[in-house]
């Protein structure tokens, strides 16, 4: 596959209340359309039992990083490794959440030298199928048409609901059982415009051309990484994990696969305090 530039990353810095450990740092890893502020209070939970330095980053054509007309599951490799050298970070510790699970992953079979642990929340190691990737494009096309229908005078939380509300009203039942938001919208980022209205903070149309051909939204995953690895899944998610053991463990020898009751995709939206219980389970972990 060609080199694909990698474009700078934009972050949110978080340090523990007493004092940084000289220890690599955490970096928490975004779902699709999602951004870095996401995560809520999870990174700063993670610093304080870690005493590491924890980057919570907008991925390439999310929050306020770069557009770019380029974009598959496998440019956010380069994108995350030229990061780590931005920030003078030769290891670190990941955690991704879907797509981002995804760069993890990939990162962690790419460059194992540079992975010290990680933590993949729903995320399997095979490709994105292509029913999977017709759902997220149909649901990405009910967000854009939201935005177009959306009245003026809303408030940006308001705006986020206005969205979800049509998204989920347009769902069949089948589907709407599985798909949960957070109480705050942050699955969906939006900014103003000029004229008072909302828009998306992702580059929305890029990522849906993207998602429509499943068959090069990333390359099969290949290698191995012998380090430690936690994969936290949601037991109601459609993704089913624990249907990838045998193909994660031949990728990832000393994977830990933990379930998560309740859970749907979003673990840590859905079932916050049992998904940062087990996190530092893993990571506090001798």
């Amino acid at each position: 596959m060609a080199k694909i530039e990698p474009v700078a990353l934009v972050y949110n810095l978080v340090e523990p209340d007493e004092g940084t450990a000289d220890k690599p740092p955490v970096i928490f890893l975004h779902g699709l359309t999602a951004s870095k502020e996401y995560w809520y209070d999870i990174p700063k939970t993670i610093a304080n039992a870690t005493k590491r330095k924890v980057y919570a980053v907008d991925s390439r054509n999310h929050g306020e990083s770069p557009w770019s007309d380029v974009f598959n599951f496998d440019c956010n490799v380069d994108d995350l490794l030229h990061f780590m050298d931005t920030i003078k970070a030769p290891k670190a510790i990941l955690i991704g959440h879907s797509m981002g699970g995804i760069t993890s992953i990939k990162t962690a079979l790419k460059a194992p030298e540079r992975v010290e642990k990680a933590v993949i929340e729903d995320m399997g190691v095979r490709k994105v199928d292509s029913q999977v990737a017709e759902a997220i494009y149909k649901k990405i096309g009910l967000a854009r048409k939201a935005v177009e229908i959306m009245p003026t005078g809303l408030d940006e939380k308001s705006a986020r609901f206005f969205i979800i509300d049509f998204i989920l009203n347009a769902l069949p039942p089948e589907v709407k059982q599985f798909t949960r938001f957070d109480e705050n919208g942050y699955m969906i980022p939006l900014k103003k415009t000029e004229d008072g209205r909302y828009t998306f903070k992702s580059n929305i149309e890029g990522l849906q051309n993207a998602v429509k051909s499943a068959e090069k939204l990333q390359s099969s995953a290949s290698g191995q990484f012998e380090g430690p690895i936690c994969f936290i899944y949601g037991k109601l998610s459609p993704f089913q994990v624990s249907k990838d053991e045998e193909e994660i463990r031949k990728l990832f020898p000393n994977a830990e696969l933990v379930g998560i009751e309740g859970a749907t995709h979003t673990v840590h939206n859905d079932c916050p305090a049992e998904f940062k219980e087990a996190v530092l389970n893993f990571l506090l972990k001798e």
